[in-house]
C-alpha cells in the first residue's frame, strides 16, 4: 500500500495515479465503475428472490393473515440481504475480469 502522496499503476487501466490505490490496487475511477456495475448487476438476484417470496406469500394465503405487515418487513429484509451479499460478490468478479473502465468526456478532453 503507498501513502496519500505516492503514485501507483492502475492494476485495471494501467494510468498513473496519484494517491491511494485500495487494498486491490485500482485507481478510484476503476474503483467507482466497478461498483457501479456490480451494483447495476446485484439488482437481478434481488429482484429474483423478492418475486419468489411474494409468490410464498400468494401461495400460502399469507395475504389474508393477520401479520402481514411482519411478513412484508421480513421479506424486504430479505431481499436487502440478497442484494448485499450479491453485490459483494459482484464486486470481486467484475474487478477479477479487469473490465476496462471507458473514459468521460471531461478525461478526453
Amino acid at each position: 500500500m503507498s501513502d496519500a502522496g505516492e503514485t501507483f499503476d492502475c492494476r485495471m487501466c494501467g494510468h498513473v495515479e496519484k494517491g491511494d490505490p485500495g487494498y486491490h490496487g485500482i485507481c478510484a475511477g476503476c474503483r467507482g465503475e466497478v461498483v457501479r456495475r456490480s451494483t447495476r448487476w446485484g439488482t437481478v438476484p434481488a429482484v429474483v428472490a423478492g418475486a419468489l417470496y411474494f409468490w410464498m406469500l400468494a401461495a400460502t394465503g399469507m395475504f389474508e393473515s393477520r401479520f402481514l405487515m411482519v411478513w412484508v418487513a421480513l421479506g424486504a429484509a430479505i431481499v436487502w440481504v440478497v442484494f448485499k451479499i450479491a453485490r459483494r460478490v459482484l464486486f470481486d468478479v467484475v474487478r477479477a475480469r479487469g473490465v476496462r473502465v471507458r473514459m468521460n468526456k471531461a478525461k478526453k478532453a
